[in-house]
C-alpha cells in the first residue's frame, strides 16, 4: 500500500535534516525587524539536538506509515517523548528575557 503522505514535498517527508543542521550552524539574527535584527538568532528557536531528535522523530513516523503496528508505534511514540525532552531542555537553556503572557484587546473605557 502506498501512502500518500510520505509524498508531501515541502511537508515532514523527506525531511531537510541538511538545511536545519547548517542553519543552527549559521545562526543567522531572526529578529522581527529583518535580518540585521540580533536581538533573537536561530538557536533561540532551534538547537542540534532539537534538529537530530526532529530526524529521528520523522524516520519513526515514516516507518509507522510504511508498516503500521505495535512495533513501530512504539518506536514513534519513543522517538515523540525524545523530542520532547530535548525541546524542553532547550526552552530551560533559554536566556533570561522579556517574557509575553499573552495579549488581549482594549476595553472600553481603556
Amino acid at each position: 500500500m502506498t501512502y500518500d503522505r510520505l509524498n508531501d514535498p515541502g511537508e515532514h517527508f523527506p525531511y531537510k535534516h541538511e538545511v536545519a543542521t547548517a542553519l543552527v550552524a549559521d545562526n543567522p539574527a531572526m529578529g522581527p525587524d529583518g535580518p540585521d535584527d540580533d536581538r533573537v538568532r536561530a538557536e533561540d528557536f532551534l538547537s542540534p539536538e532539537i534538529v537530530e531528535r526532529t530526524a529521528a522523530y520523522i524516520a519513526a513516523q515514516a516507518d509507522y506509515l510504511r508498516d503500521p503496528g505495535d512495533a513501530t508505534l512504539e518506536m514513534q511514540n519513543q522517538a515523540a517523548a525524545e523530542l520532547v525532552v530535548a525541546r524542553q531542555a532547550h526552552r530551560a537553556n533559554r536566556p533570561a528575557g522579556p517574557v509575553v503572557i499573552g495579549i488581549r484587546a482594549r476595553r472600553e473605557g481603556e
